[in-house]
Order: C-alpha cells, then structure tokens, then sequence
C-alpha cells in the first residue's frame, strides 16, 4: 500500500492512530521553574526605592538638599500621570537662583520645580525642559517608577554609571532567561 491512508487520500470518518496519549500537563514534569522576579514591580516593596545617576545640576543643589533628596522619602502628588509624577516632600534648594538654558530631558530625568519639589518624567515626558536636572532614575526602575500612584511614596538611592551599566546588563541577561522560561512553557 502507497502513501495516503490505507493506500488512498484521507476521508471524512477515517481515524489515525497517533500513539500513546501524553500524560496530562498536571503530572508532566516542569520544564522551567523560572518566573518574573518582584523586585519588577513596585507591588513587592513598601516605600519603593528608585536607584539614580547624578544629574548634570546635581552640584546646583546646597548638601542639605542633595542629602534630603536620598535620605528623605516623597509623595506621589495629585497630579501624576504618563507625562510624569510630581513629587512632595522637602524642598530642594539651589545654592543660586539662575535662569538655566533649556535643555534635552528623557523619561528618568528628576527636575526640580521653582517651587523646590522633584518631578519625576515618564515615558510621554517632553523632550526640553529648563529646570535643574539633580538625577536620572536607572533604566531598569522605570517600570517600577511608571507604576507610581497618587500618595505613593517614593525614595531615591544613589548608584555609580557603572553599577547603572551593570544593572541594565542584569536586566537585560534575567528578561532573556524569562524569554526562555516562556519559550519551553507547557501550552
């Protein structure tokens, strides 16, 4: 017999055989363990800490401020939204009040109000901005800072560019091991 099913093509009502069943997902063994580590979303800390890089008018800022700034937390206030988050807490004050040029800001960026309060920008954030940038949030806190709600309080910790780099990188190497962890998951 050549080919097809019994020597013929396929037809309505014909059944194959396909061997023996595979055991239900239940009882199969697990392919990867691996899940999305907490520390992605802010829901697994009380006050969430956004790691930053100095800013370029970090140096603008008295010392009280700039300790004020990482020692002390701030409030998510009523207006947040994806453009950015303004934030309450202590004043941040300039050892001199200048006009500065404006200059270009990406999502991370923390400028600091005429007001003395931070506001932290987000993915819709403007590309110019003028005020004092006293820092960037890392890469990888993002996500999390996205996450911020009204009332939400916040601190501020400070890393090297290099620590930045390497957490990018870890990043980066645990979203490919997820990637993986997805790819051999049992459908």
């Amino acid at each position: 017999q050549f080919g097809g099913f019994a020597g013929r093509n396929l037809q309505d009502g014909d059944e194959l055989s396909l061997g023996k069943a595979a055991p239900p997902a239940e009882d199969a063994p697990r392919l990867a363990s691996w899940s999305a580590l907490p520390e992605w979303s802010l829901t697994a800390l009380p006050t969430p800490i956004l790691r930053v890089v100095r800013g370029a008018e970090w140096d603008l800022f008295d010392r009280k401020s700039r300790h004020s700034f990482l020692e002390t937390a701030f409030t998510v206030g009523a207006e947040a939204d994806r453009m950015g988050v303004r934030l309450e807490g202590a004043a941040l004050a300039r050892k001199k009040k200048r006009e500065l040029l404006s200059e270009a800001v990406a999502p991370g960026t923390v400028q600091v109000a005429n007001n003395g309060q931070p506001i932290l920008l987000l993915g819709d954030c403007q590309t110019i901005g003028g005020y004092p940038k006293i820092a960037h949030v890392v890469t990888v806190d993002l996500a999390p800072a996205a996450q911020l709600l009204p009332n939400d309080t916040v601190r501020f910790e400070q890393v090297s560019l290099d620590e930045a780099v390497a957490l990018f990188e870890e990043r980066a190497n645990d979203l490919e091991l997820f990637r993986v962890a997805l790819s051999l998951r049992r459908k």
